[in-house]
């Protein structure tokens, strides 16, 4: 009954992988939970300075005589620390491994580190609106009539003077806090994160005077957003979402809408942060309304919304809320090419994004399409020996895998894996490239080749152990798939230190009773088991088993495969009646989730009557053969009606010779979601 340890570690990987989350994958690659999430640096993401511009026309617009036309200083006070002093102050305790750029690192439980980066709106600021473009080089020149001229005929009436006084003092913000966000980098960089996260605690302690003085305006919410922003570069999470929290409050008070400038900056902001928090629902809120200001200030059809809408189709994808992703990456393509035409090299991203999600949708014709077209965009931008081509064949080798075109996709794969290992640019722990090799080993593991695809996880756990020392929790999934791969190949004495490592490093990592564990131990049960032995797997698929139901309840899919492994190992310890009452629990669970008919209910109705001969209860036999022989017939017959004639009506219980003439007749059963194995490794009748 013990089902292999391919099927064991493969369907169980989900489990696996819900905390341990550095398998880094390949950008679009849905159900792989290892994702780098990246913070964008503040001021290189504000609003392009042509949109800022409107925006505070806008609240000059608004302003009522006799009070302040902003709530922006001319400067931050002085108390607002850009330098550092290096001198010593209370920090929090956060390790080197968080840091900014400290690639594959860990920081607080359940979340993931994220690396800052920064916006690039160069290829979109050129493809503004004429009248735009206008108002930006009356400006420009000092033309202060002509700007007045032009903003009336956009509808403004405004001060221009005044205007550009709030546009100086906004910019002079994002100065001083472009040169904060710098100065923590630099510290990071400088191996000096306790006084990187004293200058951030220095700051925050002047925001907190700010408000306890009574000062609410959009200057302190630009603060706190750049705070939470290198907060959660550093790994230091639960103090980010705190700052979150007291930005929406703050932003109840200040308002959101056009009238504010950096308003939508900071929103966007904040749906990337809540994103990174495993929070897309309320990630999606905000990047929704920072669209929102966006389409007002620019029109729904502006390139500038672009960065906006693809954080958006990412929050939807994280939802698997895949029809909303598709929507909203096809109205980035159409933005794209209205403005730029159908060839610029900018679509090629989010046409990937949308050839994932319609695979994910099963609509292979299309997904094959855009993905081709997407491959097409990046050679025609980068030449076709460049890194970036590999990664888009890849892509495109995935559809092919889908489509059944097995030969073609593997072949596909190799030409792309070798493209980004030829690569300068790209570093050996790439994401893209652990993909790429993952993928094309389990495709190779599907059709046979195992002596190859064992190479490549075996390059995926050297590469890992290379960048991260071999006891790092990133390690794990690495072991447990090259494990996965021996057992394919029927070399189960290697799988066992493999497995015993990993169940060391994911019990350190997790604690010995988290889900993730049953994971290692299952593993470890089968492979001890097809060693022969079975006094010491069965205590340890029984710890797997009391794992799983703790933790997902004892009717989930995943605690019926557990007992089925222990069903195998009681069964081959001679403990017949224990191994009965799984398999009953495991036909209940497959009735469950699969439906009373579905074929795959085959191989386990086999089982039952095998372990009810020995265990002399031959009296409930018959009625499980008479269901067996239906659901084999309709596995073997096309057509309604004809699996009557597999139903022997003169079926004798004492002779199970039957059985073997029923399945000596009929196909091999359907994949099964708990399947068991082969027959050697079940019960030797």
């Amino acid at each position: 009954m013990a089902k292999s340890l391919a099927l064991s570690v493969f369907k169980a990987r989900g489990v696996s992988a819900q905390h341990l989350c550095h398998i880094v994958v390949e950008s679009g690659v849905k159900n792989q939970d290892s994702r780098s999430f990246r913070c964008p640096a503040y001021a290189k993401t504000s609003l392009p300075k042509i949109v800022l511009k409107v925006s505070c026309a806008r609240k000059c617009r608004e302003v009522i005589k006799g009070q302040p036309f902003s709530s922006f200083y001319g400067v931050l006070p002085e108390s607002f620390c850009c330098d550092s002093n290096r001198h010593g102050r209370k920090h929090l305790d956060v390790s080197l491994s968080r840091a900014i750029k400290a690639e594959g690192k860990f920081g607080n439980e359940g979340f993931r580190k994220l690396e800052v980066i920064e916006d690039n709106h160069e290829n979109v600021e050129s493809a503004l609106e004429d009248q735009f473009r206008s108002f930006e080089k009356a400006m420009e020149s000092q033309d202060d009539q002509l700007a007045e001229r032009i903003m009336e005929e956009m509808g403004y009436s405004v001060d221009i003077k005044q205007m550009k006084g709030l546009v100086n003092e906004v910019n002079a913000m994002q100065m001083q806090l472009q040169d904060l966000h710098d100065q923590v980098v630099q510290l990071v960089e400088e191996a000096d994160e306790d006084t990187a996260i004293g200058l951030i605690e220095a700051n925050l302690e002047v925001v907190m005077e700010q408000l306890e003085s009574g000062y609410r305006g959009m200057e302190q919410v630009t603060m706190l957003d750049t705070l939470a922003q290198l907060r959660m570069s550093l790994g230091q999470f639960e103090e980010a979402e705190y700052l979150l929290e007291m930005i929406k409050e703050l932003l109840e008070v200040v308002g959101i809408d056009s009238l504010q400038p950096l308003a939508d900056r900071v929103l966007e902001h904040m749906g990337t942060m809540y994103a990174a928090l495993d929070k897309p629902a309320e990630g999606q809120l905000y990047y929704v309304k920072s669209l929102e200001i966006q389409e007002d200030l620019v029109g729904k059809d502006s390139p500038l919304l672009v960065t906006t809408l693809l954080g958006l189709a990412s929050t939807y994808t994280d939802m698997d809320e895949l029809g909303g992703a598709i929507e909203v990456y096809n109205r980035v393509v159409t933005i794209i090419e209205k403005t730029k035409g159908s060839n610029d090299e900018t679509l090629a991203l989010p046409l990937s994004k949308l050839g994932h999600c319609l695979l994910e949708e099963d609509r292979i014709d299309e997904a094959e399409s855009v993905l081709h077209r997407a491959l097409e965009l990046v050679e025609q931008k980068y030449g076709p020996k460049d890194g970036r081509v590999g990664v888009a064949k890849c892509a495109l080798a995935r559809v092919q895998a889908s489509a059944g075109a097995v030969d073609e996709s593997i072949f596909l794969y190799q030409e792309g894996l070798q493209l980004m290992e030829n690569c300068d640019s790209m570093r050996e722990g790439d994401p893209s490239m652990e993909t790429a090799r993952t993928d094309l080993a389990e495709l190779l593991n599907l059709v046979g080749r195992n002596d190859e695809a064992e190479k490549l996880w075996e390059e995926n756990l050297r590469v890992k152990e290379r960048l991260f020392g071999p006891n790092h929790p990133s390690v794990i999934v690495h072991l447990q798939n090259l494990a996965t791969s021996y057992a394919t190949a029927g070399k189960h004495e290697k799988c066992e230190p493999l497995l015993r490592r990993s169940l060391k490093l994911t019990v350190e990592e997790m604690g010995p009773n988290a889900p993730q564990v049953s994971v290692p131990l299952e593993c470890l049960a089968t492979a001890l088991h097809h060693l022969g032995r079975q006094v010491e797997a069965e205590p340890i698929a029984r710890r797997a088993l009391e794992i799983r139901e703790a933790a997902f309840g004892p009717d989930s899919a995943i605690v019926g495969e557990g007992c089925n492994c222990l069903a195998s190992i009681l069964h081959a310890n001679g403990k017949y009646h224990e191994a009965l009452t799984l398999m009953r629990r495991v036909l209940a669970i497959q009735e469950k989730e699969l439906g009373s008919d579905s074929p795959a209910l085959v191989l386990t109705l086999e089982l039952l009557i095998m372990l009810l001969d020995k265990c002399g209860r031959e009296e409930e036999i018959e009625p499980l053969y008479l269901r067996l022989a239906k659901l084999s017939a309709s596995e073997q017959v096309t057509g309604e009606g004809e699996g009557e004639d597999y139903i022997d009506d003169d079926f004798d219980i004492r002779n199970l010779g039957d059985l073997g003439k029923l399945f000596g007749s009929r196909a091999a059963p359907a994949s099964n979601m708990l399947d068991v194995g082969d027959d050697k490794d079940i019960i030797d009748i």
